[in-house]
């Protein structure tokens, strides 16, 4: 997928696992805050490749961090598109507010905003890194510190997941090379797997799942601000009752 796919794909998500009860964000600037670290950690994954978005987020420092992982993982679309990349991932965010100097928890407020920064670059939104730097300071002021975790592994799993709806797919057991009994494009010999149903990332079928991705978002905000009586999928659920 695209990354701007996968920032919308990762949004929806934390909105629809709101939405179910599965997490609790219950007022709304914290919801707005960890919607956007979902976001941004929709593209954490491809921080393996040195051409990618995060790569030229704040260069060169990104690019070097791109490479380093690149190398550390075994190139693009290996260990950071992984179970092991995905744990990676969750442990840093999980440990991020261990970390304190002076009772701030440094790491997890930069954590916040770079991922924050993330998604307002990839959807053109003003503020840029100026707008990071808010969401870190508004941080301190919310409870979305303790969602971190949560929206760091919801982004960064849907965008595993994307990829493997893709027709290059993903090695889920990186750095295994788990070989299937008989190869097929659902699992190679490469260890590689995908349930290609978007076919090729950028596609027409790529497309037409974002928008609709993007008319539930669209739909969650207008219920959160009250203008909607109800929420997308209670609407769906109600539809399928009658």
């Amino acid at each position: 997928m695209m990354g701007y796919s996968h920032s919308v794909s990762a949004a929806a998500a934390w909105f629809a696992l709101n939405e179910s009860g599965l997490i609790h964000v219950h007022d709304t600037p914290t919801l707005i805050v960890t919607t956007l670290v979902a976001a941004g950690a929709g593209m954490l994954p491809d921080i393996d490749h040195h051409r990618g978005t995060i790569a030229h987020s704040i260069p060169p420092i990104s690019r070097w961090v791109a490479r380093l992982a690149a190398a550390a993982s075994g190139g693009h679309r290996k260990g950071t598109h992984s179970i092991v990349g995905l744990a990676v991932f969750w442990g840093l965010a999980c440990g991020a507010d261990r970390l304190l100097y002076q009772g701030i928890p440094l790491l997890a407020l930069a954590l916040t905003g770079f991922a924050g920064g993330l998604a307002l670059r990839v959807f053109k939104a003003p503020g840029g890194w100026l707008g990071a730097i808010g969401l870190s300071v508004a941080t301190l002021h919310l409870d979305a510190l303790t969602h971190m975790p949560w929206a760091i592994l919801t982004g960064a799993t849907i965008h595993v997941l994307g990829d493997a709806l893709t027709v290059r797919g993903v090695n889920p057991f990186w750095p295994l090379t788990v070989k299937p009994a008989v190869a097929s494009m659902l699992w190679r010999k490469s260890g590689y797997m995908a349930l290609p149903l978007l076919g090729e990332a950028g596609s027409a079928r790529e497309n037409i799942l974002t928008s609709i991705l993007t008319l539930y978002i669209g739909a969650y905000t207008l219920a959160q601000l009250g203008v909607l009586n109800t929420y997308p999928l209670e609407g769906v659920r109600a539809l399928l009752s009658l």
